[in-house]
């Protein structure tokens, strides 16, 4: 698993993807706020159920998936889920390094923020969002 990681995210160190790797095996989540939480992709969006995309995710089984979101829902992505709907409702993609590199800076309360407001939507990654928190 460590090399199909190694492809998707060449700038990780091997430590970072052993971490994404054994949240993956791990079923590991992280909370964000009171109603929201990063979970890891496990598949892609690609199920239709009753009108809706469903994704396996670690911690909370499945996640229903935006059409806007979709294309960028694949395996071993972070998404951004709403725990206040059943499902849960993903509203932002975003890949193991942004993830990484926002939990270290602290601004994850940020990026939940700017998935509420709209101004951060799709897929997000670290420059998308330096420019999003003005850091550059």
């Amino acid at each position: 698993m460590l090399t199909k990681l190694r492809r998707m995210y060449p700038s990780c160190t091997r430590k970072e993807l052993e971490q994404l790797a054994a949240s993956m095996e791990g079923d590991k989540y992280w909370r964000a706020g009171k109603d929201f939480v990063f979970a890891v992709a496990l598949t892609r969006a690609r199920r239709v159920h009753r009108g809706r995309r469903i994704c396996k995710v670690t911690g909370l089984r499945f996640a229903v998936v935006s059409d806007d979101l979709h294309p960028y829902c694949r395996r071993a992505r972070i998404l951004l889920l709403s725990t206040s709907t059943n499902p849960p409702t993903a509203l932002l993609v975003t890949g193991w390094p942004t993830f990484i590199w926002a939990t270290r800076k602290g601004v994850t309360e940020e990026l939940v923020e700017g998935a509420l407001a709209g101004a951060l939507n799709g897929y997000v990654n670290v420059p998308a969002l330096k420019v999003y928190l003005k850091l550059e």
